[in-house]
């Protein structure tokens, strides 16, 4: 009798042991399929807010990831061939941004009120970029015509429209365009600005045109009044030919433009010329 206890004994050990081995691997699938629901429906968080659009800039939820600022100095107006190959450029600029480029325009003008980013949005994702789990295809390709493309359309065809003027303060809409670029100051990525000017700069503070090129904007403490907030931003200068006879020493200008640049803090600038012939 004493022998059959011990084996009883032995098989309610085992069984108990298996019992708590059982309980032991439901416990941990438990916590693993809340785990995984956790982690879901963090992930669909994330995913929805990325999701979410700022009405008026078009960026999504974490704000714009690059900026590219484009002044156009149309105080003498362009040649029918410069218009068509700046459309082209512009185009192609803003088809090869990345989805949330913050993307403004601005002009150079003898009056301030001008000045200023007349369009400033982020690049939207187009129709084919479209996440299926949680954005219409459909609605995101109407977005992105309407209140992207076209704007930025009838805005450049507004700027080129404009009249020759007396003045070309370069310097002072460049500023003023940068101080209105939504993101220009902490976007996550790359801050770049393409100006489409012959680079004469002719206004109050300096004129090129009055022979008044870097030494007389320091000896007037303009080298005091940089704003210094161009660090590490990418510079490229569409350059317009000028060929009147009054035109300013190249040396003046080149040599000025360097020096401003470099104490903005950018990068140096890349030169192309617009052409027309």
């Amino acid at each position: 009798m004493a022998r059959n206890r011990t084996k009883s004994k032995r098989r309610r050990s085992k069984r108990k042991k298996g019992s708590e081995t059982s309980n032991l691997v439901w416990t941990i699938v438990i916590v693993a399929c809340v785990g995984l629901l956790v982690g879901v429906g963090f992930v669909s968080q994330k995913l929805i807010a990325k999701g979410v659009v700022d009405k008026a800039t078009l960026c999504h939820s974490d704000g714009a990831l690059n900026v590219t600022s484009i002044l156009l100095d149309l105080t003498d107006p362009l040649s029918v061939t410069q218009q068509s190959r700046l459309k082209t450029i512009i185009s192609r600029e803003v088809e090869e941004a990345s989805v949330d480029t913050m993307i403004a325009l601005g002009v150079v003008s003898e009056d301030s009120v001008n000045w200023g980013a007349k369009f400033a949005k982020c690049k939207p994702a187009t129709g084919d970029d479209a996440n299926g789990l949680y954005e219409n295809p459909a609605i995101i390709a109407e977005r992105y015509e309407k209140e992207f493309t076209k704007p930025i359309q009838l805005t450049l065809n507004s700027m080129l429209t404009g009249a020759t003027e007396n003045q070309s303060p370069i310097m002072e809409a460049l500023q003023s365009l940068i101080s209105q670029t939504p993101s220009f100051a902490d976007a996550r990525g790359h801050r770049k600005i393409i100006m489409v000017s012959d680079m004469l700069q002719h206004s109050d503070n300096l004129s090129f045109y009055r022979n008044q090129g870097w030494d007389y904007f320091t000896q007037h403490n303009g080298e005091q009044r940089l704003a210094g907030n161009l660090s590490s931003a990418s510079i490229e200068i569409l350059r317009i030919p000028r060929t009147a006879v009054n035109i300013p020493p190249n040396e003046i200008v080149e040599d000025f433009w360097v020096r401003y640049f470099d104490r903005q803090g950018s990068r140096p600038p890349t030169v192309t010329s617009l052409g027309d012939l």
